[in-house]
């Protein structure tokens, strides 16, 4: 006997557990790259072939959270893009991460600008909307005190 409505079968409704979903979603929650097993070479994000060798031989590699920035910039998108409707500016910053990996990602504190070599660590906070409205989560950072 199962549950059904005037339409149909009830469908399954999945539960987002953000633990779980932490832990697997090496892109977006963890700053998860590959280490060339030939050369040495850090890769963020994640490859199947090294740029530098053109190996093969590729292991996952967790990179450091914390970093230093290199430049930023406030980014005004001019336009109401897909998700980010709530954003009037934001500000973003090319970082480089102890390890020497260089991201860009969003700042997540209200600064205008934030100077060159500021300290700074990963944190995880809402991005944007999603096509049905929901929030979809990823890394940001934030500056160290």
């Amino acid at each position: 006997m199962g549950f059904d409505n005037l339409h149909g079968a009830i469908p399954k409704v999945e539960i987002h557990n953000t633990v779980k979903a932490y832990k697997e979603k090496a892109g977006r929650y963890r700053l998860q790259g590959v280490r060339c097993e030939d050369c040495g070479t850090l890769w963020f994000p994640r490859r199947f072939v090294c740029p530098k060798c053109q190996s093969q031989h590729l292991a996952p590699y967790l990179c450091m959270e914390t970093g230093k920035v290199v430049t930023s910039w406030v980014d005004t998108m001019g336009f109401p893009a897909i998700g980010y409707e709530d954003i009037d500016t934001r500000v973003v910053a090319m970082i480089t991460l102890d390890d020497g990996i260089t991201v860009i990602a969003e700042i997540a504190d209200e600064h205008l600008e934030v100077p060159k070599d500021t300290p700074v660590e990963m944190i995880i906070r809402a991005q944007k909307r999603d096509d049905t409205g929901n929030l979809t989560y990823g890394y940001k950072f934030k500056v160290c005190q």
